[in-house]
């Protein structure tokens, strides 16, 4: 039985996640979580508030490891490997989460999308675009380059990409997957210079 809110958050996710947010009342819920239906109206007032704190606790997770991943690895000199590491985790996530997880946001939680849809803004707008940036200004990136032109067109769209198939996560590794949606797409702008010695190509 789960009566933490925190324990019941992380539950709820994991199943509207791997099943879709639409599929479960809060009648199933409550008995798949072994609690009243009571208690969880307690911490909820409604399935949408469920599912929206629900998601904001998954984020807030994704949100800890990346500046836990930026604190150990300052990376000054070398800003693109962060972006990699960015969008690996943004791929790892997704591979868990069944895509109509994020379609039943879209139609049937706006709160819940917006919480979603505002968080990927400010991946790509806080983080990576300064990220890049930066690595132009170290030289790394060609100037002629327009970073807020390459946020828009691939970097904040991944999730378009990798549900195009359905089966996609199971024909390629993330590894496979984060070679050809994102270093790929970043080894195009990069200068000559930066390319003959980058990360990108060990």
């Amino acid at each position: 039985m789960l009566e933490n809110k925190k324990d019941i958050l992380a539950y709820a996710i994991e199943n509207f996640t791997k099943f879709g947010s639409k599929r479960f009342s809060m009648d199933e819920l409550a008995h798949d979580l072994g609690i009243s239906k009571k208690t969880l109206y307690r911490y909820f007032g409604s399935k949408e508030e469920l599912v929206s704190e629900s998601l904001g606790f998954l984020l807030n997770k994704l949100r800890i490891n990346l500046d836990r991943y930026m604190d150990q690895n300052p990376n000054e000199n070398e800003p693109l490997t962060t972006v990699i590491y960015i969008y690996k985790l943004g791929l790892m996530t997704l591979q868990e989460i069944n895509p109509s997880f994020l379609y039943g946001l879209s139609k049937y939680y706006p709160e819940a999308f917006k919480r979603y849809s505002g968080f990927k803004k400010d991946i790509v707008w806080d983080l990576v675009c300064p990220l890049l940036k930066k690595a132009q200004n170290l030289g790394q990136v060609r100037n002629e380059v327009k970073i807020e032109l390459v946020c828009m067109l691939f970097l904040s769209r991944m999730e378009d990409m990798v549900y195009s198939s359905p089966t996609l996560f199971e024909e390629y590794s993330i590894q496979e997957l984060l070679e050809h949606i994102i270093i790929n797409n970043l080894r195009g702008i990069l200068t000559l210079e930066y390319l003959s010695t980058s990360p990108l190509e060990k």
